[in-house]
C-alpha cells in the first residue's frame, strides 16, 4: 500500500538526503525507484532549489510533511467553497469536488492541488501578486503559463509575458525532457494521445495523435461559422471579470495539454474553473452539455467500476468521448471570447 500524500513525497526523499549529506537528485522513494533504468542519472538539476526548500521546511520530519500536506488540502478545500459562492445553487462545483479524479489528487496530494490553489488566488488578485503566483506554478510543471491569458485585460499581462519568454528561454530544454517523460495511456488519464491509443485498443486502428488534434480543433472551428448558430455564447446575465478569468484559466490549461501530452485525470480539477461561465450559458442544450461532459470526464473510476486494467468496458469509449466532446467545445468557447474581445477591443489591447 501506498504511503498518504504519496506524491507529495516526491519532494520529501531528497530532503532525506540532503539531511543524510547525500546529493538530492539521487534521492528516491522504494516506489518509483523499480521503475528507473539502470543507467538513471539523477533527477534534473531544475529540481534542485525546490528539494532544498522542501529541507529547509523538514519535510524529512514526518510531522512537518503531514501539516505541510494537510495545508495544501485545506487551502484547495476553501478555494472550491469560495468557486461555490460565486455562482450560488451551483452543485455541479460539488459533484466535481467529490469526483473520482479529484478525490484521487487529494489522496495522493499531488502537484495539482498546490498549482490549482496558486491559479485559484492569481484570479483573485490580477496584479502583481497573482503573476508571482502563476510564475510559482509555472515552475512546479511549465504548463501553467497558459493560464496567464487570463491576465489579457490587464496591462501587467506584459510584465508577465516577458517572464514567460525568459523562463522558456532558460528551462527550454527541461521543458522538452518532461514532456518527452509523459506516460501514455488511455486509462484515468486525457488528451489526443490517450484517445490514439484508446483507438487503437478497442478498434484495432493506429490514428496519430496529431491527426486526431486536428480534426478536433477543426470541429471546434466549424462552430465558428456565424450560419450554422452553434454554441453561441449568449448569458442571461453576463459574468464577471473573476469568471470570465477563471474560465480562461480553465479552458485554456485544459485545451492546451489535451493537444500536447497525455495527463492523469489529476488535471481534470482545473475545468471546475470553467464551471461559473459556462453555468451561465443561456442556451440549456449545451450548458448541461458541456457540464456532464465535465462529470462523466472527471468519473472513469466509478464508470468502469474500477476495472481500471482490462479498459474493455463500454464505458470506458463514453469517458473518451465526454473528454473529446468538453475538448471541442470549451475550445470552441473560448476562441468565441478571444474573437469577441478582439471585436471590442482591438489588437492594440492585446498587447497594451
Amino acid at each position: 500500500m501506498l504511503p498518504p500524500h504519496f506524491d507529495l513525497r516526491f519532494y520529501q526523499y531528497p530532503a532525506f538526503s540532503i539531511e543524510l549529506g547525500l546529493n538530492p537528485l539521487f534521492g528516491i522513494g522504494e516506489y518509483w525507484a523499480k521503475g528507473l533504468p539502470e543507467n538513471w542519472q539523477g533527477h534534473s538539476k531544475y529540481y534542485l532549489p525546490v528539494f532544498k526548500l522542501s529541507h529547509f521546511l523538514n519535510f524529512h520530519n514526518e510531522t512537518y510533511f503531514l501539516l505541510f500536506a494537510n495545508l495544501i488540502i485545506i487551502n484547495f478545500i476553501i478555494c472550491i467553497y469560495k468557486l461555490i459562492n460565486l455562482k450560488k445553487n451551483s452543485f455541479w462545483i460539488l459533484l466535481l469536488f467529490f469526483s473520482g479524479s479529484t478525490l484521487l489528487g487529494i489522496e495522493r496530494t499531488n502537484n495539482d492541488l498546490i498549482i490549482f490553489c496558486l491559479l485559484y488566488w492569481a484570479s483573485i488578485f490580477p496584479n502583481i501578486f497573482g503573476s508571482v503566483f502563476i510564475m510559482i506554478a509555472t515552475y512546479i510543471e511549465f504548463w501553467p503559463m497558459a493560464a496567464g491569458i487570463a491576465y489579457i485585460k490587464k496591462r501587467i499581462k506584459i510584465l508577465l509575458l516577458s517572464g514567460f519568454i525568459i523562463f522558456i528561454l532558460y528551462f527550454y530544454k527541461y521543458m522538452i525532457y518532461e514532456s518527452e517523460l509523459q506516460i501514455v495511456n488511455d486509462w484515468l488519464s486525457f488528451g489526443s494521445k490517450s484517445t490514439s491509443k484508446s483507438i487503437e485498443r478497442h478498434f484495432f486502428t493506429k490514428i496519430n495523435h496529431i491527426y486526431i488534434s486536428i480534426f478536433l480543433i477543426v470541429l471546434s472551428l466549424i462552430t465558428l461559422i456565424k450560419k450554422l448558430n452553434l454554441l453561441n455564447p449568449e448569458f442571461k446575465k453576463k459574468p464577471n471579470n473573476l469568471s470570465e478569468r477563471l474560465f480562461l484559466m480553465g479552458s485554456a490549461i485544459y485545451c492546451g495539454l489535451f493537444i500536447t501530452q497525455s495527463n492523469y485525470d489529476y488535471k481534470l480539477i482545473f475545468i471546475i474553473f470553467c464551471v461559473p461561465y459556462v453555468s451561465s450559458l443561456k442556451n440549456k442544450f449545451y450548458k448541461y452539455l458541456i457540464l456532464m461532459s465535465m462529470l462523466v470526464s472527471s468519473n472513469y473510476c466509478i464508470l468502469t467500476s474500477y476495472k481500471i486494467w482490462t479498459g474493455k468496458d463500454i464505458e470506458v469509449l463514453l469517458n473518451v468521448t465526454s473528454k473529446n466532446i468538453l475538448f471541442i467545445m470549451l475550445l470552441s468557447l473560448l476562441l468565441k471570447y478571444l474573437i469577441n474581445y478582439y471585436k471590442t477591443y482591438g489588437f492594440k489591447k492585446f498587447i497594451s
